[in-house]
């Protein structure tokens, strides 16, 4: 099953194009796309995101103040990429997206074990809808997280609006992120140790990166959608509550499906299980250790490993340092 983007994401993106004055219909024909909103394959929104942007010469698509003109998201990778680590990329990013003075005020601070990106509504400006609000929080998410290597773990995300029709949808899009909706603001609340992280990308490949959204920022990161998402579940409720990973014929009974039925779906999916087993394992890791304080010894067994020593490589691969150093920084809790 491929990964799909609902039809309220795309009606929504076309609304800042009917706002502009381009018919709809017309850009979803011009798209290939036929002529009626509807579900979208990642290649397929790709398709509908390049078509609206280069019409409306407007990287954000007619859903904020004024246009952001194309290639600003290019100039903006090549200023965060010369950042050392991910925390000063992401105050470079900050920094950069607030000379826009376009429909929102960008911040970054610290809070507890959390770096909290915010973005928060200029009084006055138009903000078409929450498209608006999830690009930027997707792509700009993303776009560090690749610049660094990483995963883009996030540990909260908030939204100044209520849950739309489609927020069934935002698991996979904010990574099984914890959600809050009818905030003050909007933002993400990321794991403050991995602001230590080098920024491994040069200023040619972030560039390439920019140039290439919205593709890499909504290809899967961590196999949280379709069958891939109800194998996640699974596995990180038998994880948490048990101490144990589940094997495939045990997830497959769960499903109602033959092992090797689970194992090809999967596959056409692109994913593999022993995938999914090891982004459930580091993402509770990262939730006990920023939010318990049970030892690292007693993680490691939550977690499914035989040893300490073991989670602990797992750890130093997962995030660039130890569990112990991710825990005694001052900005855990």
């Amino acid at each position: 099953m491929a990964v799909q983007i609902p039809t309220a994401i795309a009606i929504n993106l076309l609304a800042g194009a009917e706002r502009r004055g381009v018919d709809p219909v017309a850009l979803l024909s011009r798209a290939g796309l036929g002529n009626t909103p509807r579900d979208l394959t990642v290649p397929e929104f790709v398709k509908l995101v390049r078509t609206v942007t280069l019409t409306l010469d407007d990287e954000l698509a007619g859903l904020h103040h004024r246009p952001q003109r194309i290639g600003w998201t290019a100039i903006m990778a090549s200023y965060v990429s010369q950042a050392a680590t991910l925390g000063e990329g992401y105050e470079r990013a900050v920094q950069f997206m607030d000379l826009g003075d376009n429909s929102f005020r960008y911040s970054l601070r610290s809070s507890g074990s959390n770096v909290m990106f915010e973005m928060t509504r200029i009084p006055g400006r138009v903000v078409q809808n929450e498209v608006a609000i999830e690009m930027i929080l997707m792509l700009v998410n993303r776009m560090m997280a690749w610049l660094a290597g990483n995963l883009g773990t996030i540990n909260r995300a908030w939204f100044d609006y209520p849950a739309p029709p489609h927020a069934y949808k935002y698991r996979s899009m904010f990574l099984r992120a914890p959600l809050l909706f009818d905030q003050t603001n909007s933002g993400l609340a990321l794991p403050a140790t991995l602001m230590k992280l080098p920024l491994i990308r040069t200023e040619e490949q972030a560039i390439a990166y920019a140039r290439r959204t919205p593709l890499d920022a909504f290809l899967p990161m961590d196999s949280t959608s379709g069958l891939s998402l109800e194998v996640s579940v699974i596995v990180d409720s038998v994880l948490s509550s048990e101490g144990r990973l589940v094997d495939m014929d045990e997830v497959g009974r769960a499903l109602a499906m033959p092992s090797h039925t689970l194992r090809r779906r999967l596959k056409k999916e692109g994913v593999d299980y022993s995938d999914i087993r090891k982004q459930v394992r580091r993402d509770l890791a990262v939730r006990l250790l920023a939010t318990s304080d049970v030892s690292v010894e007693e993680i490691a067994n939550q977690t499914g490993f035989s040893e300490a020593s073991a989670f602990i490589r797992a750890f130093r691969s997962w995030t660039g340092m130890t569990p112990r150093a991710y825990r005694s920084s001052d900005a855990v809790r």
